[in-house]
């Protein structure tokens, strides 16, 4: 792609993001949409609206020098799962945990809004994996791995900040092993996160299913149109690796047992939020 088309869109994701920065911290305010996070604390959630707009405007110059149908799926998958996570935002809550608890629930005759969260990212993976359809071995795989990006986030997101540095090292060494292909879908995001990451930090507010969602989907769409077969395999054994271990075994404590990820983790935070 032209750089000076990724150029634009990263100005235009960035210019966006002040405009409508104290229009969705207002929307916030107003609905109440707030939550007492790990240390207490009464924190907006749904902050990934701050992201929604910029993502959505950052994407439309790229519909004139790319294909596009992949920047359409692109903004359409984008609606979608932002929308599923405030969903969940707004009327989700704490009685099913985790993957297994949604689905759990649901077989129960229930419905919890994870459930209808995951079911909207894995609908939406199959028909990206249909989209790029080359065999059904790799639809499969496609399938699978969205499914598991778009929840990835979700697992981090219990910090200021660690989901958005989780995605950061998952999003690297993706672009690197795809060769920095259809760059399009993510730099103008990771230069958008740079902005956005302060107020998380601070504690003014938190990505919220919202954010998560549309970053998930984000590394999910990157890495089935970028990534060759390999690249996809090693991924996907890695991100069922996490989810399992997610299961069974609270990452924060796993963070905080390891003394170069609780720095990391804990890099950027504001004092007294060493916990």
């Amino acid at each position: 792609m032209n750089p000076s088309t990724i150029l634009l869109s990263i100005i235009v994701s960035v210019a966006s993001f002040f405009l409508f920065r104290n229009r969705v911290l207002a929307f916030l305010d107003e609905k109440n949409l707030s939550v007492q996070n790990y240390s207490g604390r009464k924190v907006r959630t749904g902050g990934g609206l701050l992201l929604l707009f910029p993502v959505l405007l950052a994407a439309v110059p790229s519909l004139f020098v790319t294909r596009q149908a992949d920047v359409v799926f692109y903004i359409l998958m984008i609606l979608c799962l932002a929308f599923c996570g405030l969903l969940d935002d707004v009327l989700g809550d704490s009685t099913s945990r985790g993957l297994s608890g949604h689905i759990g629930k649901f077989l129960k005759g229930g419905l919890s809004t994870g459930w209808i969260k995951a079911f909207t990212g894995g609908l939406i993976g199959i028909l990206l994996a249909w989209y790029r359809y080359r065999n059904f071995p790799l639809f499969l795989l496609d399938s699978l791995s969205f499914a598991l990006c778009v929840n990835l986030v979700n697992l981090f997101d219990l910090r200021p900040g660690r989901a958005i540095k989780g995605l950061l090292f998952a999003l690297v060494p993706v672009m690197l092993f795809a060769g920095f292909r259809e760059v399009w879908s993510v730099l103008p995001v990771l230069v958008l996160l740079m902005f956005y990451l302060e107020g998380e930090m601070e504690e003014a507010y938190m990505l919220g299913d919202t954010g998560a969602n549309l970053l998930g989907g984000i590394l999910g769409f990157y890495e089935v149109i970028g990534l060759p077969v390999k690249g996809k395999i090693i991924l996907t054994i890695f991100l069922v690796a996490l989810h399992v271990l997610a299961e069974f075994q609270s990452f924060s404590k796993w963070i905080d047992a390891v003394p170069i990820l609780r720095a990391i983790d804990r890099l950027g935070r504001k004092k007294g939020s060493e916990r």
